[in-house]
């Protein structure tokens, strides 16, 4: 298969720029793909003013702009499976989601908590079994909501609220759900600066049990797993459930491992990805084609795909520069690539 262009240039230009400067954004901050390429959705940060941002759907080439209210930089950006709907994360606790038949109402929703700079860029969404999720470092929550209703399922500062001070669990902003949306992981932070206890943590949420303030609490049952990744990126479960990838960085390496969830190591050493420079507290999307837990990379002016599992190139393409976003198509097979100057490009993978 060739390269496709699935929008061009002129698509992602601001169409009322300021006088003398130029329509073109500045950066492209998030983009996301449905599995058949149907449609594609991109964020943008509009020409001279960065918090300035628009989404763009492009649906068979026909352009759709949905605006974001608050104007902050979106973080993320995430199709459901079947296409129906889209989820925004966006800089402090504001989501945004998209119901793009019908009408195509907007639901603004928040994340439940406060804390950091609204500058904290890690925030992210994840989908599965009729949920969605929602985590950011800016609150330190991780949020299950019912993609339907969009009432909360499952909040877990609400689940762990009773544990003492020195077990507690807070998020960092990753998230992952697996495909029947019964268990939850997102990456927990160190609990003092001197202990290295940082890991991820593994909820079974599916039960249908509610808690006495009427989200569904699952069995409550969880695992805390080391990863030896100080700061995570991204997390992704394997199609059964059974294993979750894992990459991030630690002090001048991005590295990456895959937890056995059945049988996890006691103390992993993760391979180490060869960037040009290391991954810094940016959103990373791993999904698995098959077995092979893969993740696309922009490093300097070139997109990588890794495979996470043997830390070896899946393919990479050269950009022009680094303002661009990449991800790939929800089944892994082809990576989607997003840039002010080239527009929109799929690229298929081997």
């Amino acid at each position: 298969m060739s390269v496709r262009r699935l929008a061009a240039p002129e698509d992602l230009e601001t169409p009322h720029p300021l006088p003398a400067r130029s329509p073109v954004p500045q950066r492209i901050t998030a983009v996301a793909v449905t599995t058949d390429l149907s449609r594609t959705a991109i964020a943008t940060a509009a020409p001279w003013f960065r918090e300035f941002t628009e989404v763009l759907v492009v649906t068979d080439g026909a352009v759709t702009r949905l605006a974001v209210p608050d104007r902050r930089r979106v973080q993320d950006l995430l199709f459901d499976p079947d296409g129906s709907a889209l989820t925004a994360m966006v800089s402090g606790n504001s989501i945004h989601r998209w119901a793009l038949t019908g009408t195509g109402e907007r639901w603004p929703l928040g994340m439940l908590g406060s804390g950091g700079s609204h500058e904290l860029r890690l925030a992210q969404v994840a989908v599965g079994g009729g949920s969605f999720a929602t985590a950011n470092a800016f609150t330190q929550n991780v949020v299950v909501w019912d993609a339907q209703t969009r009432s909360v399922r499952h909040d877990i500062h609400e689940a762990f609220k009773d544990l003492a001070y020195d077990d507690r669990v807070v998020g960092e902003g990753t998230v992952a759900l697996s495909a029947d949306g019964a268990r939850l992981a997102f990456s927990r932070p160190r609990r003092s600066i001197v202990t290295k206890d940082e890991g991820v943590v593994v909820q079974e949420i599916g039960s249908g049990q509610e808690s006495g303030s009427g989200q569904e609490m699952g069995s409550g049952a969880y695992a805390e797993h080391r990863t030896g990744i100080p700061w995570a990126n991204g997390l992704a479960f394997r199609p059964d459930g059974a294993a979750l990838a894992v990459v991030g960085a630690r002090p001048d390496q991005t590295v990456a491992t895959v937890v056995d969830l059945n049988d996890p190591a006691d103390d992993p050493e993760p391979l180490v990805l060869p960037t040009d420079q290391r991954v810094d507290r940016t959103n990373l999307r791993p999904v698995w084609c098959g077995a092979e837990p893969r993740v696309p990379i922009v490093d300097r002016n070139r997109v990588t795909v890794w495979n996470l599992a043997s830390g070896t190139k899946v393919h990479s393409v050269d950009v022009p520069g680094p303002r661009i976003a990449a991800t790939l198509t929800p089944d892994g097979r082809t990576l989607v690539i997003a840039s002010p100057v080239d527009g929109v490009h799929a690229h298929p993978l081997p």
